[in-house]
């Protein structure tokens, strides 16, 4: 079996779920990988010395099981291109990031989660890949998947649907600083009054690569699993807002990643049913 070469993955390690494939999950760090695992069952570890450890096991709710497979994207869009690269060219087609976000909404504070529809893209990697007109967008079946999740959790009050932003630079263009922070700053506000609602690092890639893999394998919407092209979902968890910066609190990043975990786990068993997995 042919490995890819970042990942140290192979095709085998994607299979289940009949010609569907293991669900993708993509957190950004090896820790919140590990915690995903925590909720899963028989689980295999493959380990890799560059830290996308992976974590394959199945997803055991109401009777039914689910194949999946959990690894790190590691921090921005760069990264994730070669991690999802790798896993798209051994047969992953549902993957759903579980990442971390600033809030850019008023109403939307530390600890909650979003859901993201569709990504700014505000960074440089994705236009090596597609011209900047071409959308960032989540699948619709993936969206509607995350959002009975966090129904089916008990989340859907802290959890938030809409555009989120991503951008190749924290501390600059989020957080303001260097000499041009007063420029990042009247950006990231102009977005907010157009709607975005958080800020991460990854999204826009996700979506971007998941839309081109799919490429002439449209099926109408009744044409079930005669094709199948790529799903992407991204749930973020909420860690800072307005009033933290930086200055993050702990607890509220436990929570905000407990909630991110449990509503894409959820909406990984809705995702499940639409394709006829289970």
């Amino acid at each position: 079996m042919k490995l890819q070469h970042h990942i140290l993955l192979g095709s085998s390690h994607l299979s289940g779920n009949g010609r569907i494939g293991r669900y993708v999950l993509l957190p950004g760090t090896r820790s919140r990988s590990a915690a995903i695992a925590e909720y899963l069952e028989d689980v295999v570890v493959v380990d890799n010395p560059r830290g996308h450890t992976a974590h394959i096991g199945v997803l055991r709710r109401g009777g039914s099981s689910i194949d999946v497979l959990v690894t790190s994207s590691g921090m921005g869009t760069a990264s994730t291109e070669i991690i999802l690269h790798e896993l798209l060219e051994i047969g992953a087609r549902r993957v759903v990031r579980v990442g971390s976000s600033g809030s850019m909404d008023a109403h939307i504070k530390a600890g909650d989660a979003v859901i993201v529809t569709g990504a700014v893209r505000d960074e440089l990697a994705t236009r090596h890949l597609a011209p900047t007109e071409y959308p960032a967008v989540s699948h619709p079946s993936a969206v509607a998947a995350m959002v009975e999740g966090a129904r089916q959790t008990g989340h859907a009050d802290h959890t938030f649907l809409g555009v989120g932003h991503t951008k190749a630079s924290l501390y600059a263009r989020e957080f303001g600083h260097g000499p041009l922070g007063e420029q990042n700053r009247a950006y990231g506000e102009v977005l907010a009054r157009c709607g975005a609602v958080a800020s991460d690092m990854e999204a826009a890639m996700l979506f971007i690569q998941a839309g081109l893999r799919s490429a002439g394998h449209a099926a109408s919407i009744s044409a079930g699993n005669a094709s199948i092209p790529v799903q992407a979902a991204c749930v973020l968890g909420v860690y800072g807002d307005d009033d933290s910066d930086m200055d993050l609190d702990p607890v509220l990043c436990r929570l905000a990643d407990k909630r991110a975990i449990e509503v894409t786990l959820s909406g990984i068993v809705e995702w499940a049913r639409l394709d006829g997995v289970i």
